[in-house]
Formats: C-alpha cells, structure tokens, sequence
C-alpha cells in the first residue's frame, strides 16, 4: 500500500514538472536528492532508506523538481565527502590515486578526459595547504573547508561541473 501512496506521489509530482525538468530515473531521485542524498551521498541504500522514512521521499522528489542541478554531483556532495572522509581523501591525495580521490572525481562531475587535470590542480592545491604553519593545528571541520575551495578551484580549471 505504501508502495502505491509514493508511486503515485512521485507521478504526480513528476507529471506536474515533466517539461522543466529532464527526466530522471525514480530510483536516482531517491539515492541523489532529498535530505537521504546529504546525509548519505556515498552511500545510495541508506540515501533511499532515508528519503523513504522520513517523509516518504517527498523531499528527494521536491528537490528533484525545484532544483534537480542539486541532485548529482555539485557542491553538497563534494562537501559531505570531504568532511565524512578527510582522512581517507587526504591519504589519496598524498599518493595521487585511491578509492576516496577517483570519488571526489564523480562527485565533482569530472569528466574521464578532465579527471587527470583535476587531481593534479588539487593535488598541487593540497601541498600548499599542508605546507602552512597553521595547517597541523586546523581542526577536521577547517581542513574540510579548506580543501572544499581548493577542489572547486581545480574543478573549475579542469572545466568540472562542481
């Protein structure tokens, strides 16, 4: 039953935007938009069952019709991986290449032919933040600021859609 309720939500909120917005898959609204898409932006299952239990995806289909450029990729999922995952992004950083770096590509909206360009730019960016007498006294929440505007810089240079 509760199926039918949010199928027939989401059509009728999708019917209600179909020539402004480009179609995307239900499933897609689910695991990139709505509050389920900032808690949980790499991990879709959770993302869903979020959107679904909270107010049974209204948010993630009100967000794909207001605003569906928020919904993949951009500034919010950039900024939740960055803060989530500074360690592991710093790490790959520091070697050029990893699991977190290549998903700080996706999540930048690095094209394969642009990715190289990027993580090099941040990786330059990086030094430069490691290299400050200020930056080993920084708290999580500063360097995962820090690092934010340096990957939208090099995403910009590398003609990323961050």
């Amino acid at each position: 039953m509760m199926k039918k309720v949010l199928a027939a939500t989401a059509a009728a909120l999708l019917g209600l935007s179909a020539g402004a917005v480009q179609a995307r898959e239900f499933s897609d609204i689910y695991t990139e938009c709505g509050l389920g898409a900032m808690i949980a932006p790499n991990n879709s299952a959770v993302a869903a069952i979020t959107n679904v239990t909270w107010d049974l995806g209204t948010t993630a289909i009100s967000s794909n019709v207001s605003s569906a450029d928020s919904c993949s990729g951009g500034k919010k999922k950039v900024a939740a991986l960055l803060l989530n995952s500074y360690a592991q992004v710093e790490t790959d950083l520091a070697k050029g290449e990893g699991e977190h770096l290549a998903a700080l590509n996706v999540a930048a909206g690095c094209s394969a032919a642009s990715q190289q360009a990027f993580s090099g730019n941040l990786r330059r960016e990086f030094a430069s933040l490691v290299a400050q007498p200020a930056y080993a006294a920084q708290g999580r929440m500063e360097k995962a600021s820090a690092l934010f505007d340096a990957a939208a810089s090099s995403a910009r240079n590398a003609s990323c859609a961050i």
